[in-house]
């Protein structure tokens, strides 16, 4: 086809061309991006820990079911993206095997067979062609990315309306009613229910074809969609309206998402026992006094990197002395200030005396709501701020003294009474064996 004929071409035919062979060429980018996607979906798990240590650290306690269906959720997305990647890995590596195998072997043979006849003819009967696998192979690897596009933009706009809506109900709950604060979250209940009803009854037979109910059917998920993906919203319902208006042809992708789905659930199940979501859901926050934890013992714990407990330094302890640190929480500031009240500044005072009047003050607010008991006998001890070097957590440092303490078991038990029946306690059993 020389120069002139291709340039008279309708547009439309070089928009198709143009596709085809992007389409043709695109899965060795695929393959790359798959390789690299895998690595990096592994690292948001970094990303799920870190947020629900944030959360465990500024969320009043009973706050934490919020945050944990936000890192829950957030570590089901992850899991599924990280199923998405690595099975697509594997579909386009086994395409890739078909397409070379095809270039040599372009279909079953009869006749060069080293079996019988009967036999190679009814199990080729009962195999795939060779040219069906490959597209069919092709076309679910293509779809994955947009499947985990949709699912990561979903995911990532809810968890950070939810984060900020947190942080902005936390800070308004001082000067606002909290049921002016909780309208915002009423109104999306509200749409999302009326949605979920109106879906069921509008895709119901008898009703497809009832205009004034699809009308506001659309017109329901429209706005829907706009107030839970903000300006995501167009982004994903394409998506998501190809998948669905094309489920009856294309039922083996929509399979295999669901695969996708349950995969994800599977992993995430399995990767949050390495993170501390567990905590958030907690009814009772004390821990179990029977049992003994890693995180109590700073010569055990060296794999944490955010402390739930106070810490001592061993299970053993064989020196006269016994360091304690208590880590101090971002959300006792409320908290404290019902229990302790606020540092009242003297004019008549410098700011350098005001300042070291301040710090004194909430230094000795930490003394009172803290308590330290040694074998159920309350002890007195003269904290310190500390930053802890590893977790780089703020709390509170102090040391006990053992000289009178009776060789073998002991139990220390540091209690954070908040006040009006709020405290968090915690029973830490150690082995004291002074060297001779």
């Amino acid at each position: 086809m020389d120069k002139e004929s291709t340039k008279n071409q309708p547009e439309t035919f070089k928009s198709k061309k143009w596709l085809k062979k992007l389409k043709n060429e695109s899965w060795e980018a695929e393959l790359l991006v798959s390789a690299i996607a895998i690595f990096g979906t592994f690292q948001l798990f970094k990303v799920i820990d870190w947020s629900t240590n944030r959360f465990i650290d500024i969320l009043p306690p009973g706050q934490y079911m919020i945050g944990y269906f936000i890192v829950f959720f957030g570590l089901i997305a992850v899991s599924v993206l990280v199923s998405m990647f690595v099975i697509h890995f594997f579909l386009r590596a086994y395409w890739i095997g078909l397409v070379g195998l095809n270039s040599v072997f372009p279909d079953y043979s009869i006749e060069d067979s080293p079996y019988s006849k009967i036999y190679t003819e009814k199990l080729v009967g009962i195999l795939p062609k060779l040219k069906d696998s490959i597209q069919k192979v092709d076309e679910l690897c293509s779809v994955i990315f947009s499947a985990a596009f949709a699912l990561l933009l979903m995911y990532l706009y809810i968890a950070i309306v939810a984060s900020i809506y947190l942080f902005l109900f936390n800070l308004l709950s001082d000067y606002v009613p909290y049921y002016y604060l909780l309208i915002p979250v009423a109104i999306s209940l509200i749409i999302y229910l009326l949605q979920m009803i109106i879906s069921i009854v509008a895709n119901l037979k008898a009703f497809k074809e009832n205009d004034a109910l699809q009308l506001w059917y659309f017109k329901i998920v429209k706005y829907s969609s706009i107030l839970m993906l903000g300006p995501l919203y167009k982004s994903i319902l394409q998506i998501t309206m190809i998948f669905g208006s094309n489920f009856k042809k294309k039922k083996a992708i929509i399979y295999l998402i669901i695969v996708f789905l349950f995969s994800g659930i599977f992993v995430a199940l399995y990767q949050m026992k390495n993170t501390n979501i567990p905590y958030l859901i907690r009814q009772d926050l004390n821990f179990d006094t029977t049992k003994t934890y890693a995180g109590y013992y700073r010569t055990e714990n060296e794999q944490l990197n955010f402390l739930l407990t106070p810490e001592i330094t061993s299970d053993v302890i064989q020196v006269n002395h016994l360091k304690l640190f208590i880590p101090i929480f971002s959300h006792e500031e409320k908290l404290r200030k019902k229990h302790c009240g606020t540092y009242i500044e003297d004019e008549n005072k410098s700011k350098n005396e005001q300042r070291k009047e301040a710090r004194l003050f909430y230094l000795n607010c930490y003394q009172k709501y803290n308590h330290v008991f040694l074998n159920d006998k309350k002890v007195i001890i003269k904290f310190l701020k500390y930053s802890h070097p590893k977790t780089k957590q703020f709390g509170i440092i102090g040391y006990i003294n053992l000289s009178n303490t009776v060789i073998g078991e002991n139990t220390l038990k540091i209690k954070k009474d908040y006040g009006d029946d709020n405290s968090t306690e915690w029973t830490i059993p150690f082995q004291y064996f002074p060297k001779q």
